[in-house]
């Protein structure tokens, strides 16, 4: 995505360069090797317009993928997260369920196996692909990882 936005910029700049007049000397810029010159013509809305709905739709891509939705493998066996709003999270595993709340890439949670419940935490990588955390019984934190099934 970055990339994309150097890319808009440098178009951006190429076309006030252009619309400026100035110099006959050509100008090359290196990274995209374009060659302007005050009488180039310059059609940049476009290309604007065309890497602006990339851009979108790179954006929506990437919103819609950083959920914990899905099932996941664990270390306490196969997880299946639903996104009950944009931050409310519930889910299901062999020996319990969990509620939690999401903030950023941060679950917390309690969750109820039986007799016993309690509080916990996941902590996402950035791609939400998979998760670090623990879950206290009693006073002891159990470690609780995960990873992203393909689905």
């Amino acid at each position: 995505m970055r990339i994309w936005i150097t890319v808009l910029i440098e178009i951006a700049l190429l076309a006030t360069l252009a619309s400026c007049g100035g110099d006959t000397e050509p100008e090359t810029v290196d990274s995209l090797s374009i060659e302007v010159t005050a009488d180039t013509l310059i059609t940049e809305e476009p290309m604007i317009t065309e890497v602006s709905e990339q851009l979108q739709v790179t954006e929506e891509a990437v919103i819609a993928a950083a959920n914990p939705e899905g099932l996941w493998d664990t270390t306490m066996g196969q997880l299946e997260l639903v996104v009950v709003d944009s931050d409310n999270v519930t889910g299901e595993y062999p020996l319990g369920s969990i509620e939690g709340t999401l903030t950023g890439n941060v679950l917390e949670f309690t969750y109820s196996e039986g007799a016993l419940s309690g509080e916990g935490i996941f902590r996402y990588e950035d791609d939400f692909n998979s998760f670090t955390g623990f879950q206290d019984i009693s006073g002891t934190e159990f470690v609780w990882d995960g990873r992203r099934l393909q689905e």
